[in-house]
C-alpha cells in the first residue's frame, strides 16, 4: 500500500490543478470564508489572513466586512461536548444572523485535526442546523499534506518517513478525550455517530473521480468523505461542490482552507520576515504531551542552548500555594529573557489520566491553565514566543497575552505558523508561532528555533 500512495501524491503533484478557477468563480459569486477553528494550528497553511479569538457579533461583523477570509479560535477541541455544542449553536445563529444582515453569502468550515480528534459529529450537525441547512449535509476532508495525512481507498493514513500508518494505530487514536478505533473513514463516521447514521447516508468521492474530469454526483449523502493526496484534489473537489450550488458546511483539516479560497501555498517565512525589534531571549512554552512531542523535546535538550524549565504536573494538583509556586517561576523567567536567555517552559511528560474521557478533558485543562497563568505573569517581552500543543497555543494567546486580533503572516516551517499579535495584545505585534502537537519529525523543532537564531 505504501507504494500505491506514493505513487497518487506523486502523480497528483504533476496534475494543473484548479485554483484558477476557484478564484474566478469567488470573483464571478463572492462568499464570506470563514473558519471556525477548533484550537489555532488551522492557520498553518495560510498566510496574510486575519484570526479572531473572539466571537461577539460586533467582532464577527467588522470581519465579514472587510476580510473575504477569516479564522475565528474557538479552541472548543479544549471543551466539553455539550460546552462545543453550544458554541457552534451560538456561531452559526450570529453568523446566519450577519449574512442576512448584510446579503453575504457565506461558506463555513468547521476546521479540525487531521488525525481525527475533536468534538466530531455534534458540533458540525448543530452548526449546519444553526446556519439554517434543513437537511445539515456536510463534507469530511481530515487531508493534511503539509502534516502527512493522506486519506487514500477512504482510509486515513499519517506518514512517518515514506510509511504510511493507519490512524487508528497511531498514538492519536488513543486520546485518552478523542480516541477511535477504525482508519476507515466511513467506519469511523459511523463509529462517532454511534448508531445515529444510517450506512446508507454516507458516500465517498475517489481520487479517480476528482482526477478524471472534477465532477461528483449530486450530494444525496448526509456526510461526505473526500479522498485525497494532493493539493489538485482538493481543489478539484473544492470546484465541484462551489459549481454544485449546495449549501454545505465543511469540516476539514487545514489544506482545504487553501483549495476553497484559491489561495496558494507560499514559501517558507525566513526570520527576517517577522524580526523582533526586543533584544531579549525568546520564550518556548510546550504544553503537548503526545509522543511526537516528548521526542522532539528531548532532541531540543540535546541541541537547543536555552534555559529548561518543568512545570511538575504532580505538584499543580497538590500544591497547596501554586500562585506563589507560579510567581517565583515568572519572576526567574524575566530574569532570564531580560539577560538575553532563551527559556524553554515544558509540563512534565507524565500523562495524568482520568477516569472519563470527560475527566481527562478536564485535566488537561487545568495542567494548560497553570502553565498559561505563569506565562501570563511574565512581564518581559520575550523577542518571539513559541508555543507547541494546540489547546496550549490556544491558551496562550488568548489567556496569557490577550491576543484578540492577529494576522497569519505564513509557515516557519511545514505546518507550523507564525502570528503577529495586534497592537492590543500584551505584547504588542509579538511574532507569536504556532506548533501543533502532531506535527513535524523529531528534529522539527529544533529546527524550526534553530532558523531563527
Amino acid at each position: 500500500m505504501n507504494d500505491e500512495i506514493l505513487q497518487s501524491i506523486a502523480e497528483g503533484a504533476l496534475l494543473k490543478g484548479h485554483q484558477s478557477e476557484v478564484r474566478d468563480y469567488l470573483e464571478k459569486y463572492p462568499h464570506s470564508i470563514v473558519i471556525l477553528d477548533d484550537d489555532p494550528t488551522g492557520t498553518q497553511t495560510v498566510q496574510n489572513i486575519p484570526v479572531v479569538t473572539n466571537w461577539s457579533e460586533q467582532t464577527l461583523e467588522k470581519e465579514l466586512m472587510q476580510s473575504p477570509v477569516f479564522f475565528v479560535l474557538t479552541n472548543s477541541r479544549a471543551l466539553q461536548k455539550k460546552e462545543a455544542e453550544d458554541l457552534a449553536e451560538t456561531l452559526g445563529r450570529r453568523l446566519k444572523l450577519l449574512a442576512d444582515k448584510h446579503d453575504k453569502k457565506l461558506i463555513v468550515i468547521s476546521r479540525s485535526d487531521s488525525t481525527l480528534r475533536g468534538h466530531y459529529p455534534g458540533e458540525v450537525e448543530t452548526l449546519a442546523k444553526a446556519l439554517g441547512m434543513k437537511e445539515a449535509k456536510h463534507v469530511f476532508i481530515p487531508a493534511f499534506f503539509e502534516g502527512g495525512r493522506y486519506t487514500y481507498k477512504d482510509v486515513h493514513y499519517v506518514r512517518e518517513g515514506d510509511e504510511f500508518i493507519p490512524a487508528a494505530d497511531t498514538p492519536f487514536a488513543k486520546d485518552n478525550s478523542f480516541g477511535y478505533t477504525h482508519s476507515n473513514l466511513r467506519d469511523y463516521v459511523l463509529e462517532k455517530y454511534a448508531d445515529g447514521l444510517h450506512p446508507d447516508g454516507i458516500s465517498t468521492v475517489p481520487i479517480e473521480a476528482l482526477r478524471t474530469n472534477g465532477t461528483i454526483d449530486e450530494f444525496k449523502s448526509h456526510c461526505t468523505v473526500v479522498n485525497a493526496t494532493s493539493h489538485a484534489d482538493l481543489e478539484a473537489f473544492a470546484l465541484a461542490a462551489l459549481n454544485s450550488g449546495e449549501n454545505l458546511v465543511y469540516r476539514t483539516a487545514a489544506s482545504f482552507v487553501n483549495a476553497i479560497s484559491g489561495q496558494r501555498p507560499a514559501p517558507l517565512l525566513e526570520k527576517e520576515a517577522f524580526q523582533s525589534l526586543h533584544q531579549t531571549g525568546a520564550l518556548v512554552v510546550i504544553g503537548s504531551y503526545v509522543p511526537k512531542t516528548t521526542a522532539q523535546l528531548k532532541i531540543l535538550k540535546d541541541k537547543y542552548s536555552a534555559e529548561y524549565m518543568e512545570l511538575d504536573v504532580d505538584s499543580i494538583f497538590e500544591d497547596d500555594n501554586l500562585q506563589q509556586t507560579l510567581l517565583k517561576k515568572a519572576a526567574v523567567i524575566d530574569g532570564l529573557l531580560r539577560n538575553g536567555s532563551n527559556v524553554v517552559l515544558y509540563t512534565s511528560r507524565k500523562v495524568k489520566e482520568g477516569r472519563s474521557t470527560q475527566e481527562s478533558l478536564q485535566i488537561v485543562n487545568l495542567v494548560s491553565g497553570a502553565l498559561t497563568t505563569l506565562v501570563g505573569m511574565v512581564t518581559v517581552q520575550p523577542k518571539f514566543i513559541l508555543a507547541k500543543g494546540g489547546i496550549t497555543s490556544s491558551d496562550v494567546a488568548v489567556k496569557s497575552l490577550k491576543i484578540q486580533r492577529a494576522t497569519v503572516l505564513g509557515q516557519l516551517v511545514k505546518g507550523v505558523p507564525v502570528w503577529q499579535a495586534d497592537k492590543e495584545a500584551k505584547f504588542p505585534a509579538i511574532p507569536y508561532i504556532v506548533f501543533p502537537g502532531n506535527v513535524g519529525a523529531t528534529a522539527d523543532l529544533y529546527n524550526a528555533l534553530k532558523k531563527l537564531e
